[in-house]
This record gives structure tokens, C-alpha cells and sequence, in this order.
């Protein structure tokens, strides 16, 4: 049984009542919590006191979290506010109020149609973020969350932020995210871009498909070599059932050149169009 939602450690942060303790990871801990001003109920991410190396470090995400609050899509978690002070440094966003892609892989049955529909959504949400002029940096299926109406929107998108920040996180990108949907490039020190958001899609897409990873190796070493030298196997030879055509897909996106992965969403999505007509 999931440790999550728990009773809060503390009743309150700054001006919110917190109601339960939603979640926990490498950058903080996510509360539900009401806001005191104005009723509303939001998603609370207390980042952990030694996340933020300096106060360029800081100052850079208060930046960044200027320019999050102004955005606003269907498929990704709407940023209120940023609070740093006394109590620590603080995300005010939107509360969503269903399970993420983790459970929902763990949980409901496969089904074709429904995953492609997720998928799209998911690529809606990225596809925004990128015409924005930012990143995601850490795709995985913890970072889809569902309303319990069923829509897809993504959360902790662009954590690097842009500027100064971005080239302090890119030294050591690959040790600052999720290691098992990681862009080889990232892996190498180089500059991340939309295009590893690409293959970190790639590598959720995987996942969700066959219901396996792309490697499953048994270190971090391992996977690295990996990401960066072997080829998965296609997703239709790991689970009959995934389409060739999406398993192609899938396997573009992971290229290890990125010029060779689908370039944008939005071709990305005339791809799955072409899954509709032939499959669905």
C-alpha cells in the first residue's frame, strides 16, 4: 500500500492550511492545502532545503516562476505563485485530483485506444511548453497527472528553468532527473533541448505500450551504456498488442541523434493521426 496521502508534518505553511501530504521525491514534498485567502485548494511543493545550491540558483527559478504563471493549457498544472522565505521556498500550483501515469500503468488494463489518447494529450502539453520557449526536463509517468475526469496535464515541467539556471543544471543534468527515460546527450554533458524531451517521451511511451522498460538493466552504469550505445527492441517484439506503426514511432523518438527523432509535436501528432485512420 502506497504511503501517500498521509496527515501533514505541520498544520500550516505560510497562508495554506495544509490538509494531507501528497507526495514526496527528490525535489521536495507536494501537500493539498487551502488557501487561506481565497478558498481555493491547491497542490503546495515544498522544495528541500539543500535543492537550491545558491542564491543565483534561487533567483533564477523566481524568475522562471514569473514567466510559468502566465501560461496556461488544458494539458499542463497551472503555476499561482512562487513564495521563498522563512518557511523555505515554495510552488504554489493547481490541485489535480486524480492519480498519475505510475498508477494508472499499474492499474488499468491495456488499452490502445485510451493510451493513444493519453499520449496525444501529453503531446499537447509538451507541444506548449516548447512553442513557450521552454523545456520539460524530467518526463516520466509521475509527472502525468489525470483530473478524475480523465484529462492529462503535466506537472514539474521546466524545473531547469531557462538562462542561468538552465546552464547550472546542464553540467549535471543526467544526475538531476529521472535516469531511465534520460536523453543520451544529456548523459554526455551536452546542452539539453526540446528534442531530449523527445526521447525522454519516447522512453514513457515505451512504457506505456509494452508495459516495460526500455532497459531493464540492474545498475546505473548499466543504463547509461545503454541509453547511449544499444538500441531497445522494437515495443511491438516486447508486446504484440502495441501496433507496428506505434512501435516505429517509438522507436524514432529514441534515436540517439536527435536529428534523426521526430523534430517537434507536431509532427508527432500527425504520426498518431495516421495511427487513428489505420488502427483505431
Amino acid at each position: 500500500m502506497s504511503e501517500f496521502p498521509r496527515k501533514p508534518d505541520r498544520p500550516e505553511l505560510y497562508r495554506f492550511k495544509l490538509q494531507l501530504t501528497v507526495g514526496q521525491g527528490g525535489t521536495g514534498t507536494v501537500y493539498r492545502a487551502l488557501d487561506s485567502e481565497n478558498g481555493e485548494t491547491v497542490a503546495l511543493k515544498l522544495f528541500r532545503a539543500n535543492f537550491f545550491r545558491n542564491q543565483l540558483h534561487l533567483r533564477d527559478l523566481q524568475r522562471s516562476a514569473k514567466k510559468f504563471k502566465k501560461l496556461s493549457h488544458p494539458n499542463i498544472v497551472k503555476i499561482h505563485d512562487f513564495i521563498s522565505g522563512d518557511e523555505g521556498e515554495v510552488i504554489v500550483q493547481e490541485f489535480v485530483d486524480g492519480p498519475d501515469l505510475q498508477w494508472y500503468l499499474a492499474h488499468r488494463p491495456w488499452n490502445l485506444n485510451e493510451m493513444v489518447v493519453i499520449t496525444v494529450q501529453i503531446c499537447n502539453g509538451l507541444g506548449y511548453l516548447h512553442d513557450q520557449g521552454l523545456m520539460h526536463h524530467d518526463l516520466k509517468p509521475g509527472n502525468v497527472l489525470f483530473t478524475r475526469k480523465g484529462q492529462a496535464k503535466l506537472c514539474d515541467y521546466s524545473l531547469g528553468g531557462t538562462g542561468i539556471l538552465t546552464e547550472l543544471f546542464d553540467a549535471g543534468r543526467a544526475e538531476q532527473i529521472t535516469p531511465m527515460y534520460v536523453a543520451p546527450e544529456v548523459i554526455q554533458k551536452k546542452r539539453a533541448t526540446k528534442l531530449s524531451d523527445m526521447y525522454s517521451l519516447g522512453a514513457m511511451m515505451y512504457l506505456m505500450f509494452t508495459r516495460k522498460l526500455p532497459f531493464e538493466v540492474d545498475s546505473l552504469p548499466k543504463l547509461y551504456h545503454c541509453h547511449l550505445h544499444e538500441k531497445p527492441l522494437h515495443p511491438t517484439f516486447v508486446d504484440e498488442k502495441c501496433p507496428e506503426i506505434l512501435g516505429d514511432i517509438i522507436m524514432q523518438l529514441m534515436e540517439k541523434d536527435p536529428k534523426k527523432r521526430y523534430q517537434d509535436c507536431d509532427s508527432l501528432r500527425i504520426s498518431f493521426s495516421d495511427i487513428g485512420r489505420q488502427r483505431i
